[in-house]
């Protein structure tokens, strides 16, 4: 079963990722960035570190950017080979938050609110996360 960390200031987007999640692990939640590396330290911290971290953008107290910034270093500091899996969530669908993501934060991937089940699975797929797009839990957007 997978750790993840769910981060997103909108009570019903953590509801809908851990809805379409759960079936693939232990859902965790954060309502802000920096809530959520709080969570992501004291896992470490207890040597039970996530699996995956799925980050909304656009949030109060710490943006995505900056919190996976943190957790890239917490990470690294952590002596972790390889880096956290990361899904960026977030209604902004511009270029350049996108290349921010990716190349600055180290997301692995960036997906555009609202999302369809097929894109959440695929994200899990090229992540290596999930054989089958069609498998592990279920995600209903309605």
């Amino acid at each position: 079963m997978l750790r993840i960390l769910i981060v997103d200031d909108s009570r019903y987007q953590r509801q809908l990722v851990q809805s379409c999640l759960e079936g693939l692990g232990r859902c965790r939640l954060a309502a802000d960035g920096l809530a959520g590396v709080t969570l992501f330290r004291e896992a470490l911290e207890r040597g039970e570190p996530f699996d995956l971290v799925v980050m909304d953008i656009l949030m109060p107290h710490l943006d995505g950017h900056a919190a996976l910034s943190r957790i890239r270093t917490l990470d690294e500091r952590a002596g972790r080979p390889e880096k956290t899996k990361t899904i960026m969530l977030s209604s902004l669908d511009d270029p350049e938050n996108m290349l921010r993501a990716q190349f600055e934060a180290g997301a692995g991937v960036y997906l555009t609110k609202p999302f369809e089940p097929a894109d959440m699975f695929e994200a899990l797929r090229a992540l290596g996360l999930a054989e089958n797009p069609l498998d592990g839990g279920s995600c209903e957007t309605s």
